[in-house]
Formats: C-alpha cells, sequence, structure tokens
C-alpha cells in the first residue's frame, strides 16, 4: 500500500483512535479541574499543587482543541473519500 494513500478504512482507522484519544484528554481535562477543586489554596505547598494543576489543565484543553481538529479533518476526509 502507497504510504499516503488513505481509503474509507484508513480513515476509520484514523477516526476511532482520535475519538479515544479525544475522550482520554476530556477526562484529564476533568481530572485537573477536580483536583483544583479539592486542593485549598491553605498552604504554599497547595498553592504551588493548584498552579501546576491549572498549568496542566490548560494543556490537557489545548489537546482537547488539537484532536477536535484533526477528528474535524478526517470526518471531512471520510466524506470525501465515500463521496468519489
Amino acid at each position: 500500500m502507497e504510504q499516503n494513500f488513505e481509503t474509507v478504512d484508513t480513515v476509520q482507522g484514523r477516526l476511532e483512535v482520535l475519538n479515544k484519544s479525544l475522550i482520554s484528554e476530556e477526562n484529564s481535562v476533568q481530572c485537573y479541574e477536580t483536583l483544583l477543586e479539592k486542593t485549598p489554596s491553605d498552604s504554599e505547598q497547595n498553592i504551588g499543587r493548584r498552579r501546576i494543576y491549572e498549568e496542566l489543565h490548560q494543556e490537557e484543553k489545548k489537546h482537547v482543541a488539537t484532536i477536535q481538529a484533526l477528528l474535524d479533518y478526517w470526518e471531512s476526509k471520510l466524506d470525501e473519500l465515500k463521496a468519489s
């Protein structure tokens, strides 16, 4: 099979992985939100914990956006392949 050649099946394979990845990243976003909610700002250590949880939370949100963009791209490619 040619390296850059895509079929309906190869694109569906990509979409399956991306959907699973999206769920995983969304779960990570929720995890860091929960950790932030449950960590008080009552000590220097907890302030440090909260800061890193927020940074990780923001990073995971970027991952969600990237994966969603990839999903949109490959879903449109799948539609093109099915139409041809």
